[in-house]
């Protein structure tokens, strides 16, 4: 695009320049001293050369911004496994699987086209189609259709209790439910990966406990999610109902 973008920048200077020659040739005043005839006999140019030329180049910048530049928009189907998952392209959303869309050529050479595909309880996925030789365009990187697979995130079963039981359980902020009960703990995205439970009950002192996942060791130690939470909540548990 900024090639053929510079061609017909190109030829309307060429235009102009054929335009002002013309003008000059044609008028009835006298030649000035930055242009005169000894000058335009040197350049081989007539009137009805000027013109002619003029003509030319109007009509090669009006054939190069009609069949030249406008590259029709890249019309792309983009699904996935399963469907309902949002679809963003450079950080913007276009769209709900399944769709179509179309791809404008962004310009520029060399050009990255990122896909990332998002769905609750998913894990995000994310493609790049990148432009490896100057001329190439969307069409040329981005197949007419895209399928991503999603994979689920890890489930975790916990059973959660308390002393006294009856309190309020907390993941993340987000309250999962009261004592005793057992969560389903989805695999968290992103790094760190931190489970911050706090159970809470009125008129005893909250617990707290906080999980974070590591990396496998080289001593070959791994994160494992416990089966079993219980919170020990500080307090007079005979004077207070449970």
């Amino acid at each position: 695009m900024e090639h053929c973008y510079n061609e017909v920048k190109y030829q309307r200077l060429h235009c102009f320049y054929f335009i002002r020659k013309a003008r000059k040739i044609l008028s009835d005043q006298p030649w000035r001293a930055s242009v005169n005839r000894k000058n335009m006999e040197r350049e081989g140019m007539t009137p009805e050369k000027s013109r002619r030329y003029c003509r030319v180049a109007a009509l090669i910048a009006m054939l190069s911004i009609s069949f030249g530049c406008g590259q029709k928009p890249h019309l792309v189907h983009i699904s996935s496994d399963p469907s309902g998952a949002v679809v963003f392209l450079n950080d913007k959303v276009i769209g709900e699987t399944p769709f179509d869309t179309s791809i404008e050529q962004r310009k520029g050479d060399y050009n990255i086209y990122t896909f990332k595909v998002l769905k609750e309880e998913y894990k995000p996925v994310r493609k790049a189609f990148k432009e490896q030789l100057y001329h190439e365009k969307v069409s040329d990187i981005i197949p007419e259709k895209l399928h991503f697979i999603l994979k689920e995130r890890e489930k975790y079963l916990i059973a959660i209790t308390s002393a006294p039981s009856g309190a309020v359980v907390a993941l993340n902020g987000e309250v999962i439910g009261e004592t005793p009960f057992t969560a389903t703990i989805r695999e968290r995205i992103g790094n760190p990966r931190t489970f911050d439970f706090v159970a809470v009950k009125e008129g005893y002192t909250q617990g707290r406990t906080v999980l974070r996942e590591f990396a496998p060791q080289e001593n070959g130690a791994v994160f494992e999610f416990p089966e079993t939470l219980h919170f020990e909540l500080g307090g007079d548990a005979e004077r207070k109902p449970q």
